[in-house]
Parts: structure tokens; C-alpha cells; sequence
């Protein structure tokens, strides 16, 4: 597994919507601070279409497998830190570690498309989750652990993307004015013999 959040791997990496603060750690993490009204969704119903999130990522294979561990400083509804992998503005998918009004939880977002659909899953009781996005051609699986050992299957869906994936890591705060997330780190490696499980 590689750290790209190592002084020599950043250079693999890129911005959509630059944030105005962002940090690199001696330990080899990232804190980045997430404007006022930052969201990536299509509302199916047309109410409320955003893609303007910092989101920092590279281009990946088909098939691979990004982990982090994260903490966010949760003051608004919906203040969070995701992975994410993005074929287009039109097809990507989320998993983010999200302040739902009264407490932490995981929360994935599918959109093809343009047109998001928004999922609730369970409570988060750590102050620091990991998140894990492993791909293996057209599917998708997300994945959530409160320890790095037990890892629990959110989400399994199926994403063809015909013009190739970047991912990576997202700050967002759609109704707040600002959140400011602390990733340990960015793992990406190859998926398991079975990825799903």
C-alpha cells in the first residue's frame, strides 16, 4: 500500500474546487477545510445540484482499493469527510463520515447519470472511522470499520465508468459555514481476491 499523502507521492494528485486552507502533516496526513455551503449532489428532484467541494484525488484502474482514517470537527448539519471516485460530473459515488443533525453517521451517495441517490447507514460511536472504496471493474464496494479490523459492507453497487475514475478524499459542508476534516492518511492499493467481503 502507498501513502499518497507522502512528500513523494502529492505530485500524483490534483483539485477540483482548490480549498483556500489545506495542510499536510509530518505524519504524513492532510487537513483541509471545507467554504461555506461545500456539497457534491444532484437532487433527483432538481432542489439542490452542487459539485463544489474540495476534492483532491489521481486517476486509478479499474480495479483498486483507497482506505483512510478521518476525523471531522462537526458543527452543521451534514459537515463531513468522504471518499469518493468521480467517472464524470454526471457519475461518481461517495462515502462520507457525516453530522446528520444529531450525530456522526456513515452515509453513501450514488449518482448516474446526474441524479444522486442519498443512503443513511449506521451511527458512528469513534471519534476517528475508517473508510474504504474498493472497486474490481463495474462494482463497487464501500465499506466502513470503527477499528481498522472489523469492517462492515455499506454499500455494494454496480458503476460503469467508459471514461476512466479519479478518486480521493472530499471535504464537504453544505449547510454550515465550513468544516474543517483530518485524513491520517490515503492507502491505495490493489483489491483483494474478493472484494466485496
Amino acid at each position: 500500500m502507498n501513502n499518497l499523502f507522502i512528500a513523494e507521492a502529492r505530485g500524483q494528485m490534483s483539485w477540483i474546487n482548490p480549498p483556500e486552507i489545506s495542510m499536510y502533516t509530518e505524519e504524513a496526513g492532510l487537513m483541509i477545510v471545507a467554504p461555506p455551503s461545500a456539497d457534491f449532489f444532484q437532487d433527483p428532484a432538481g432542489k439542490h445540484i452542487a459539485s463544489s467541494a474540495p476534492f483532491l484525488h489521481l486517476p486509478v484502474d479499474s480495479s483498486f482499493e483507497l482506505t483512510t482514517r478521518l476525523r471531522a470537527e462537526m458543527r452543521h448539519t451534514y459537515d463531513s469527510g468522504c471518499l469518493m471516485l468521480m467517472s464524470d460530473h454526471n457519475n461518481w459515488a461517495k462515502l462520507c463520515f457525516e453530522f446528520n443533525g444529531q450525530y456522526p453517521t456513515i452515509v453513501s451517495v450514488v449518482t448516474r447519470d446526474g441524479s444522486s441517490d442519498d443512503c443513511n447507514s449506521e451511527r458512528v460511536t469513534v471519534e476517528k472511522p475508517y473508510l474504504r472504496i474498493t472497486k474490481s471493474q463495474d462494482c463497487v464496494s464501500f465499506f466502513y470499520s470503527p477499528d481498522g479490523e472489523d469492517w462492515r459492507l455499506i454499500r455494494y453497487f454496480g458503476m460503469k465508468c467508459p471514461s476512466g475514475i479519479v478518486a480521493g478524499v472530499v471535504a464537504q459542508s453544505p449547510k454550515g459555514d465550513g468544516c474543517r476534516v483530518h485524513f491520517d492518511y490515503l492507502l491505495l492499493s490493489e483489491p483483494g481476491a474478493d472484494s466485496r467481503f
